[in-house]
């Protein structure tokens, strides 16, 4: 599959390089954007920001805090967070031997983090203004306890001030989060350990490693690095340090060892089974966050309403695609976990995958890499030994950052890759190694998604894996109007391929994509949808027919994910090409073979 000609490449290309430019990492030639070009800051529809609370009610007082709620904001859980950041204070101010100052902390609630983000700009569950001494909530079932130490931040910057390390600010606070990410931090990094994922001590200490970087490993990381020094030097000498604490490198390369010695007593309490939950027939679509706003893509309101709609059409499963960037195929970057309102950042994939389950969906996290220019991942391929494990570290770090979420929140199947051709034909060894370390971190189902051709025919780790993952956009006739006998014959011959792999390892297969254009003559190119096409729904509609009478009595195939569903569907309609059944006659088809498979 080409991607860049299927995956809405001039916005992805634009959206992906103002990402860049607010974590540090600068696209070469790439300008500093103002913050006003991000596209999660354009104009909001007025009838959206006309729904929005329009000031807040006042919730509660306490010794230390006052709290408001803007909407409607659950009282049971609302009033355990209270509870809960008053014993944060006690449990601080102990330690630190210092008291909070006598003026409240400003403490907002809001009911979700799509309402936070419109206003606020800032979607992320905890948000603070140290010198206005405010902190912004999401407050809900979904982020009730998850995000807590956040919180703490501020009231040790009350107390300590802001130290120069700010590993020891977030660790310190997560320290204090007894809950921290539902099972606390000894759980996790004694996880990202057995994992190989526990960052270098001189990573976890670098600041400007942290903003592309992964909240959750780092923050594990860093509880656990400072409790370590708590265990190692005492409080007094870890208050004393805190704030002007510049670690050398000979202090790091001293410390280190000892650290990860100190952390590997939580390994056994972190075990995981190495057995799969059972995973059903997959019957679904890849769910695109195709609005790229933070009211129309992933967290948002019409996401939910596209998410009915597939319950709908009999979707048990969906795809959720978390997408990052990296600069240049050939240079083995870090790659960052997307963070900014409007993107696939975490909370508005955990939202939308909260939503998909209470629907009764399984969940698929798929996370995947933009390239642009161009290039697509397949293009991936580093020029030396040296450049190769510095890109699978890199790679390692940012998928782990999803199998960790995954584990989090109990979806049931981790995509560890997508249509990475050079990567997974040259590199065998380091592809095996990694599915090791992410089971013991992540325990659901382990797939990979393999391109069409060369890479889904010749990857050699499929042994390694729950699944054989395939993105099948073969093609099924070369003719402008072939009969359906022959679109049959000419999809014969894919299942032919398919089940000779499926023999060789045997391994149940999933379509990790699939798909055809609403163009005239799909099947000849299924995964080119952009440029100048004429439109043909039922052209689209034949080829979806003719893939579910190949595959719909085959034992080996225990799902399809068709490539793809919209978060917006009012978007989508603007472009009738694309690849969405969606409102065209491909719907019915997937309604019906649903309801039977």
């Amino acid at each position: 599959m080409v991607i860049y000609q299927n995956h809405l490449p001039t916005l992805r290309f634009i959206i992906c390089s103002l990402l860049f430019v607010g974590t540090g990492c600068q696209s070469s030639g790439q300008k500093n954007q103002d913050e006003s070009d991000w596209p999660g800051k354009r104009k909001v529809p007025e009838a959206i920001m006309e729904a929005l609370p329009a000031s807040p009610d006042t919730i509660a007082q306490t010794t230390h805090f006052q709290f408001f709620g803007y909407g409607e904001i659950d009282r049971t859980i609302s009033q355990a967070f209270i509870q809960t950041l008053e014993t944060s204070i006690t449990k601080i101010e102990s330690f630190a031997g210092k008291r909070i100052g006598p003026s409240p902390i400003h403490c907002f609630f809001y009911p979700t983090q799509e309402i936070k983000g419109l206003m606020l700009q800032n979607s992320a569950p905890c948000q603070l203004d140290v010198e206005k001494r405010e902190i912004h909530l999401v407050v809900n079932n979904i982020f009730a306890d998850h995000y807590l130490g956040k919180s703490n931040e501020l009231l040790l910057a009350d107390l300590l001030g802001a130290p120069n390390t700010y590993a020891l600010q977030a660790g310190t606070a997560i320290f204090f989060s007894e809950k921290w990410q539902k099972m606390g931090y000894p759980y996790w990094a004694g996880k990202l350990l057995a994992a190989n994922q526990l960052p270098d001590l001189g990573d976890l200490l670098n600041n400007q490693k942290w903003e592309p970087g992964s909240d959750l490993i780092y923050g594990s990381a860093a509880a656990a690095f400072c409790d370590f020094l708590i265990n190692r030097f005492g409080n007094h000498v870890f208050l004393e340090k805190y704030k002007n604490w510049n670690f050398s490198p000979f202090e790091i390369s001293t410390l280190e060892p000892d650290w990860k010695a100190y952390c590997s007593k939580w390994i056994k309490i972190a075990h995981t089974s190495a057995t799969s939950p059972l995973t059903p027939y997959l019957k679904g679509f890849n769910f695109a966050h195709e609005g790229y706003r933070i009211y129309n893509g992933y967290g948002s309101r019409k996401a939910q309403q596209s998410l009915d709609q597939l319950k709908a059409l009999g979707t048990n499963t969906v795809a959720i695609i978390p997408y990052s960037f990296t600069r240049h195929p050939k240079m083995p970057d870090p790659i960052p976990v997307v963070k900014r309102a409007g993107t696939e950042n975490d909370e508005s994939v955990i939202q939308s995958a909260e939503y998909a389950q209470s629907l009764g969906f399984s969940i698929v996290i798929k996370p995947q890499i933009w390239v642009g220019r161009g290039m697509w991942t397949g293009d991936i391929e580093m020029g030396s030994d040296a450049d190769w494990e510095l890109f699978f570290k890199h790679y390692g770090h940012w998928v782990s950052h999803y199998a960790m979420l995954a584990e989090i929140y109990g979806w049931e199947m981790l995509c560890i890759g997508t249509e990475l051709v050079q990567t997974s034909l040259q590199r065998e060894n380091n592809w095996r190694q990694l599915i090791e370390d992410i089971r013991s971190l992540y325990h659901g189902s382990v797939t990979y998604a393999a391109n069409w051709g060369d890479e889904f025919e010749n990857v050699t780790f499929w042994e390694d894996l729950d699944f054989i993952g395939l993105n099948c956009y073969y093609p099924l006739s070369k003719k402008e109007n072939p009969s359906d006998r022959e679109l049959k014959k000419g999809f014969a011959l894919v299942i032919d391929k398919i089940e000779k792999v499926n023999a060789r390892y045997n391994k149940p297969v999933i379509f990790t994509e699939i798909g055809f254009p609403c163009i005239k003559a799909a099947w000849k190119e299924p995964h080119m949808d952009w440029g100048e096409f004429e439109t043909n729904s039922d052209h689209q509609r034949r080829c979806y027919e003719v893939v579910f009478n190949g595959i719909h009595n085959k034992p080996w195939c225990k799902g399809i994910l068709w490539w793809k569903y919209p978060s917006d569907v009012d978007q989508n309609r603007r472009r009738e090409t694309g690849f969405t059944p969606l409102n065209k006659a491909a719907e019915n088809v997937v309604a019906k073979w649903f309801s039977q498979l």
